[in-house]
């Protein structure tokens, strides 16, 4: 007997040591996990933010789980007390013995179910929820007011998603509650089944009745929060919307069935107390009956039988709401609204068209990577991520410039033990940036570099664009996943621009100093690795860097925000800083439709009100507020004070960097298709859809149209740097509306719609390039590039308008079929009806300003010149005289002289071969 209980209490020993060992480990975790973000958060300057938003999500989750135990055992606490004395009987040979378990041991097990259903629930308790707890303690009033309930719209923002999850969470642990005190009742025999009916006594039908009633009160605080999340997803029959039977039977049936489950829970508490079963069934059986008739059968009655029959005449108002919302809630009420004059029969300025062409980027970013690739990356462990458009200024006003970083890509280091990984200067940073004119190519076809090389230096005039200039080229923190890595500054690593001894956060992170072994071992732990404890080159004055893809870096402080967007590089001040946009967006904007992209979930509302600029050396963050109005944003600022700065701080090098969204643009696009329309009756018919076009690329397969940067002007403006993209009706190809979007110098943003008359038949991109495909020359050499081996991909198809008429461009490259470097060697250049191909983009222009010119004009007048054909030996002398002039207006980027002058030389030559060569010979 003794060796049994011997064993026994070894068996326990062992579980215990078991359990001992993981809780030390999942809480050694926690602490490790809780002890590095401190250090990270202090030492990217954010520790303020960080202890707020723990402070409130941890609390949420602590007030819960309390909440949660403290009712767990008062009802536990109830059921014991119809638990008698619970006798435990032992055997000892033949001998069996009866002893009463203290009361010790039933208090202990009911704190124990307690603490444990409270961490799990206080675990399971979303973060979110204390966040949403501290912006509906600091949000404003919206100032915007919805027209059915007449709430303010920060109602629904901060105070509904607030009150949902309660109400969710109060009906789980109120059926949780009411599970455990039946078993528990049921297992002291205080709960039981006798002969075909429930048996129960006066305890736990009082007690059960409560649970039950609590749970019908919370059904009705449920239902009437309905009444409000009614209207942040309508059932319409028009799009979806909230629309007529939503606010007259819906609204109304749910009131009712909240008035309903009242009365239900009133009524049960009643049958409980007195014992009576008829009243709880009634209960039951008429919450349920009233959700069918009520909640489903009378709104499908109003929607067949009032709504279908007029439905235009019912659903207007509700349609007028819906566009007035869904504008607001993506940004699209202030958008400048102009007509498109279009006049085909205009003469073009040639002039002015080879000024709009010549700010377009006529790199597209898969060539341009492929070609940096392959040409920049240099070693194997270089690798580029992406490409961006941004402008920079020259002496002749600001260009186009495509940006590259050269990062490091740890898969490409030969030889990755642990050393090469984390330690070395020349495999944890990236070496600077690539940079490009993105409008202009070298006589080879490739891009005409600015900055290239390792390391990376200027090519050309560096007096040119001095804003290309990079003292620090060190990449440190970029757009790609890096793993941890260990700074040793010292006499001959991590060096000053100068060559000398290098200052932290200016040559290189500040990171966190490891200069005590409780911060290498909380480093070791987190990131599992050992060599950290062991390896001789890691000492106190090591600085530990983690964190280094930028948005991972952004995302740690701020993860409210949304990020939905690349971030992209500026050269600023000899140094890459990193971009990136941030957003506010929520689904519980009413009466407004939800969108999605690709990488953002349903919204009704979205904002970019936040610029982040990530320092590429250092890994500074700053975010700074865009001034737009945006309540969301506002909240936020007053949740985290000093989280925002204005966006007047951010530095002058890096302001005239900012952009339009290239995503946000995208998702308003989308939005746009249909919410473009105006008036309830056009919206509800879907008579003016519109559509996104398609355009060739890397291949012959049509894709979806890109929005793309450049600098060029709207009609009546000056050049501006400005986002692009274009529309067409649907099941159509004609061109029927252009978007421009851009920024002021403080980021506020501009959106610019054109409407074109869809009577006017405006050629779309697929029409352009249905045209450049039929051109027999074009289509000719096509063919012979393509059978010859190479490959021809077309890059983004450029629209801009000159004077009353829209011209179109489109570069062309070739590349191998295998390992291809792209080189750009055509470009095509359109007006819409003729459609030329040349090998530079002057050539281009010219060769279609003289074709345009020696089209039949439909009125001779301005701009047209007519020459009596001279005759005799007089001919010669004019054909060489006409040609000096065409050269002549070339030069000076004259296109309508040069055009004109090429129509009246080749009239000339017509009419000689008409007469027979003068009538002299």
């Amino acid at each position: 007997m003794s060796s049994f209980l011997k064993s026994l209490r070894g068996g326990w020993l062992l579980v215990a040591a078991v359990i001992g060992v993981g809780l030390v480990v999942a809480f050694g975790r926690m602490a490790t996990m809780a002890f590095t973000e401190i250090l990270w958060h202090a030492e990217v300057g954010y520790l303020d933010a960080f202890w707020r938003r723990v402070l409130w999500e941890w609390g949420g989750r602590i007030l819960a789980g309390l909440g949660v135990g403290v009712l767990v055992f008062f009802n536990l606490r109830i059921v014991s007390a119809t638990l008698g004395g619970i006798q435990i009987k032992r055997r000892f040979g033949n001998l069996e013995i009866s002893e009463q378990l203290p009361r010790s041991y039933v208090l202990i097990t009911m704190v124990g179910i307690s603490a444990l259903l409270a961490a799990w629930f206080g675990a399971a308790v979303p973060r979110s929820v204390g966040l949403q707890t501290l912006l509906l303690k600091n949000a404003p009033s919206w100032g915007l007011v919805e027209p059915i309930l007449g709430r303010d719209v920060g109602f629904y923002v901060f105070l509904v998603p607030v009150l949902g999850s309660v109400i969710t969470f109060a009906l789980v642990i109120t059926f949780l509650l009411f599970t455990l005190a039946a078993g528990g009742y049921a297992a002291t025999g205080a709960l039981r089944w006798d002969r075909g009916r429930v048996d129960a006594q006066q305890l736990p039908r009082a007690h059960l009745g409560v649970l039950l009633a609590v749970f019908f009160l919370l059904m009705g605080a449920r239902l009437w929060l309905g009444r409000y999340l009614l209207l942040l997803d309508g059932n319409s029959g028009v799009q979806g919307i909230f629309g007529f039977a939503d606010a007259e039977a819906r609204l109304p049936a749910l009131q009712t069935l909240t008035v309903v489950s009242v009365m239900a829970a009133a009524a049960t508490f009643w049958s409980a107390w007195r014992n009576r079963v008829v009243p709880l069934a009634v209960s039951a059986v008429a919450v349920v009956v009233a959700a069918i008739v009520i909640g489903q059968f009378f709104p499908a009655l109003v929607q067949r039988f009032r709504v279908e029959p007029n439905e235009l005449e019912r659903e207007t108002p509700y349609i007028e709401h819906n566009l007035a919302f869904t504008r607001v809630g993506f940004g699209l009420e202030d958008v400048d609204l102009r007509r498109f004059e279009y006049l085909p029969e205009e003469a073009v300025d040639w002039a002015r068209a080879n000024q709009q062409f010549e700010g377009l980027p006529v790199w597209n970013q898969g060539a341009l990577l492929t070609t940096f690739q392959e040409l920049e990356a240099r070693f194997p462990y270089y690798d580029f991520s992406s490409v961006t458009v941004d402008r920079y200024p020259s002496p002749r006003g600001p260009v186009p410039v495509a940006v590259s970083v050269r990062e490091v890509d740890p898969g490409g280091i030969q030889d990755p033990n642990w050393q090469n990984l984390h330690l070395r200067e020349l495999y944890v940073g990236g070496m600077g940036a690539v940079a490009s004119l993105a409008s202009g190519r070298s006589p080879e076809g490739r891009p005409r570099m600015l900055i290239s090389g390792i390391p990376p230096e200027r090519a050309g005039d560096p007096e040119s664009m001095p804003a290309l200039g990079l003292d620090r080229p060190q990449v440190f923190f970029g757009a790609r996943p890096q793993m941890h890595a260990v700074i040793n500054p010292g006499e001959s690593l991590f060096l000053s621009a100068d060559g000398g001894p290098g200052v932290v956060n200016v040559d290189f992170p500040a990171g966190i100093e490891l200069s005590s072994s409780l911060r290498m071992l909380a480093m070791a732990w987190r990131f599992r690795d050992a060599n950290l404890l062991f390896a001789s080159e890691v000492t106190e004055r090591s600085r530990f860097v983690f964190r280094r893809r930028v948005l991972e870096r952004v995302q740690a402080i701020a993860p409210f925000l949304r990020y939905f967007e690349a971030p992209y590089p500026v050269v600023a001040d000899g140094r890459i800083v990193w971009i990136l946009e941030g957003f506010t967006a929520t689904r519980a904007f009413p009466l407004s439709s939800a969108h999605e992209r690709q990488f953002l979930r349903s919204v009704t509302y979205v904002r970019n009100s936040v610029k982040i600029t990530v320092d590429a050396v250092t890994g500074q963050v700053d975010l700074y507020r865009v001034p737009v109005p945006d309540p969301y944003a506002d909240t936020y600022a007053a949740a985290f004070p000093g989280l925002f700065k204005p966006i007047s701080e951010m530095p002058r090098s890096l302001k005239s960097h900012v952009r339009y969204s290239k995503e946000l643009l995208s998702l308003q696009a989308q939005v746009l298709l249909q919410y473009h329309q105006e008036t309830a009756p056009a919206f509800h018919g879907q008579r003016d859809v519109w559509s996104l076009p398609q355009e060739l690329a890397e291949g012959t397969s049509p894709v979806p149209y890109r929005p793309e940067y450049g600098i060029w002007a709207l009609p009546g403006e000056e050049a501006r740097f400005q986002l692009t993209t274009v529309f067409v009706p649907a099941g159509r190809q004609n061109l029927t509306a252009i978007l421009v979007a851009r920024t002021d110098d403080d980021g506020v943003p501009e959106l610019v719609q054109f409407d074109v008359p869809v009577e006017d038949q405006v050629p779309g991109p697929r029409q352009i390039e249905a045209l450049v495909e039929q051109d027999p020359q074009i289509s000719q050499e096509f063919s012979l590039w393509r059978t010859g081996g190479s490959e021809v991909w077309t890059g983004h198809l450029h629209l801009v308008p000159v004077g009353g008429r829209l011209l179109y461009l489109e570069p062309v490259f070739l590349a191998a079929e295998a390992d291809a470097i792209p080189e750009l060697r055509r470009f095509v250049v359109s007006d819409g009806r003729r459609v030329v191909m040349a090998e530079s983009l002057q050539g281009a222009v010219a060769e279609l300003a003289g074709s345009a010119a020696l089209a039949p004009p439909a009125v001779e007048g301005a701009g047209t010149r007519r020459t009596d054909a001279p005759v005799g030996s007089a001919w010669p002398t004019a054909a060489l005289d006409l040609l000096a002039e065409a050269e002549v207006r070339l030069r000076e980027g004259d296109w309508a002289g040069f055009g004109a002058a090429l129509a009246e030389l080749r009239a000339l030559l017509q009419e000689l071969e008409r007469t027979g060569g003068g009538g002299g010979r």
